[in-house]
């Protein structure tokens, strides 16, 4: 039941009302209580709570087909359950009378009758394709006649749900599609599609169903600025398709920034959409870019500590070591113990003083190799590194003295062995 989305485990389908959604929670927990059954009522708890919440019902929603609410349309008259040999052997003898004298319509209206009748069994049968058959059939007759336009809408919609709902979605889609082109305004079954499309991965297909949906959404919102729903629905939307570009091998970042952008325009305090542009940026390696991005996030969460540890390592790439070693620092005075920021200088350190090393920059070397003694102090091979250092720069007796100490943390270390007495052939 943990498993379940939220509206299974209330019994409910997506679109409930909050009256529904609230008399759903209530008869749960007429029939577990919460004593009696705690785990069962706490996975209750957490689907209504989830449903009532603006925000998080929009998250579950996007990714759920809807439930399109509708009703199949009859006359009284065409709700009869009549024996099948009796209603066919009544459309034959109409159908005759009707190709007899077609602008007769009382012969055109007892066709259509008998043809409705016919579907309203079919109906309660639940032999759709049969009935949809017999609605066809009504409107090459009666090309404006609405209620077999409805019923078969409906039946396309409803059965595309029954195939969705069991994860056929070729079928969902195929029933959907057809369904779509009799009613194209209909925002809900353009979400479907959207979907449907991506189950079954056609990308290109789903992408465009996506931005359709969005544009009737900021229509919706546009009309009913405070609906809180609507706009979180957007917002979620634009996350996962934001999502979907930045996922690894998917090289379309800017379409990723992008739809995080659309969020901020939304709410500029969204954390997550400031962070996955950041983090994209990171990633295609656009420092500087990323510096200002990841800058500007820390200043509205100062003691966030990912955020630092990666802002550090885009001052470090960007070509601001000393910025980058503060930003660390500060990281640390905020959580001492942090391993990643510990690892972040520990690596940057050991980089640096390797680079400045290779350049003949041995003072710059050393202080990067010396500070990473305050985080390892007792590591041999910092003090391979440094001792390396002091030979390149001519120091023996500094190197001797790195050298000896690599002895004393790891006696059997060859290098180091080899270095002094190398040392002491030369003297």
């Amino acid at each position: 039941m943990a498993n379940q989305n939220p509206y299974s485990v209330l019994g409910l389908r997506k679109g409930v009302s909050e009256d529904e959604l609230k008399q759903a929670y209530v008869e749960l927990v007429k029939k577990f209580d919460p004593e009696k059954h705690t785990d069962h009522f706490m996975v209750i708890q957490h689907a209504y709570e989830t449903l009532r919440d603006p925000s998080k019902r929009a998250r579950e929603d996007i990714l759920i087909p809807n439930h399109v609410r509708g009703r199949f349309l009859f006359l009284g008259e065409e709700q009869m359950r009549v024996p099948d040999a009796q209603i066919n052997a009544r459309i034959l003898d109409a159908e005759k009378a009707f190709r007899a004298a077609e602008d007769n319509p009382q012969s055109r209206d007892e066709y259509v009758k008998s043809l409705m009748t016919r579907s309203y069994i079919k109906v309660s049968r639940k032999l759709w394709a049969e009935a949809i058959d017999d609605w066809k059939t009504v409107l090459n007759i009666d090309s404006t006649h609405q209620r077999a336009k409805n019923n078969i809408l409906y039946a396309l919609i409803t059965l595309g749900y029954s195939y969705a709902e069991h994860d056929l979605n070729n079928e969902a889609l195929e029933l959907w599609e057809r369904a779509v082109q009799m009613n194209p305004d209909r925002i809900e079954l353009l979400h479907n599609m959207a979907i449907v499309c991506e189950r079954v991965e056609k990308t290109d297909q789903a992408q465009r169903y996506w931005q359709e949906s969005l544009r009737r959404w900021q229509g919706q919102l546009d009309r009913d600025p405070d609906n809180a729903y609507l706009r979180n629905l957007i917002i979620e939307v634009h996350r996962h398709l934001g999502g979907q570009t930045a996922q690894p091998g998917v090289k379309d970042a800017p379409k990723s920034i992008n739809e995080y952008k659309e969020i901020l325009k939304i709410n500029p305090n969204d954390f997550e959409a400031q962070y996955r542009i950041a983090t994209t940026l990171y990633e295609e390696q656009k420092w500087e870019e990323a510096t200002r991005s990841l800058d500007q996030i820390s200043r509205k969460y100062p003691k966030n500590i990912e955020v630092l540890n990666m802002l550090g390592w885009a001052l470090i790439n960007s070509g601001h070591p000393e910025q980058a070693f503060q930003i660390w620092n500060r990281s640390l005075s905020i959580d001492p113990k942090n391993t990643n920021t510990r690892e972040a200088i520990i690596k940057a350190r050991m980089s640096m003083g390797k680079v400045f090393r290779s350049r003949g920059m041995h003072t710059q070397s050393l202080v990067n190799f010396k500070a990473l003694l305050r985080f390892i102090p007792r590591s041999p091979e910092v003090y391979m590194e440094i001792g390396q250092t002091y030979m390149y720069k001519g120091d023996k007796r500094s190197a001797a003295q790195a050298f000896d100490m690599v002895l004393k943390l790891d006696p059997k270390n060859r290098a180091a062995k080899q270095y002094l007495s190398d040392m002491k052939l030369r003297t």
